[in-house]
């Protein structure tokens, strides 16, 4: 059975911003790992049109580091899915749009599939599908900086009905500093 696998960098006091992560070959590599398992990727808007912007043009620049040219090939070649509303096209190849997100849908997939679908970035989407109980495992990735300010912060508007408690599975230090916890949901 799949899962829904979330992956998303955050400071200690919460701040999610692409400004404060540092994404170098050792955090590729951990990346890679994840997405050898996974049959898609999906993205909330803003945060698909970031990577469409820059994963894309890694692949026609000369020069570019080893690590983001792996990485840059590896989300061209996986589906994608942009929830979004508000997105009307795609130019990133593999990439498709939903409206809204599906539960019934995202089940079926789990049920279906031995791969998973995994989340990168995109605080919105993780929060909502946190909020339908759909997360099966979260990936949060502490970045060495206290940001003091930003434009978003993990789970700012979240509301959920209940707790949803989590079982530690385990943490991974990488050299940059960034510290990767794992948890699962339990239950």
């Amino acid at each position: 059975m799949g899962k829904v696998i979330s992956l998303i960098n955050t400071t200690p006091d919460g701040f999610v911003d692409s400004q404060y992560v540092i994404a170098d070959a050792e955090f590729h590599e951990f990346v890679h790992g994840l997405l050898a398992n996974a049959y898609s990727v999906a993205f909330g808007k803003n945060t698909f049109e970031l990577f469409q912007q820059i994963w894309p043009a890694i692949l026609e620049k000369e020069g570019s580091a080893a690590s983001q040219v792996k990485m840059a090939k590896a989300l061209g070649g996986i589906p994608k899915i942009a929830y979004s509303s508000k997105l009307e096209s795609t130019t990133w190849s593999n990439s498709s749009i939903a409206e809204a997100i599906n539960p019934d849908q995202i089940s079926r997939k789990k049920q279906d599939n031995t791969k998973d679908l995994l989340s990168i970035g995109s605080p919105g989407l993780v929060a909502a599908m946190t909020t339908l109980n759909l997360v099966d495992e979260y990936y949060f990735c502490i970045q060495p900086v206290i940001a003091g300010s930003g434009s978003v912060r993990l789970f700012d508007k979240i509301g959920l009905d209940a707790r949803q408690p989590l079982r530690f599975v385990a943490a991974t230090q990488l050299k940059s500093g960034v510290v990767i916890l794992h948890y699962q949901k339990v239950g």
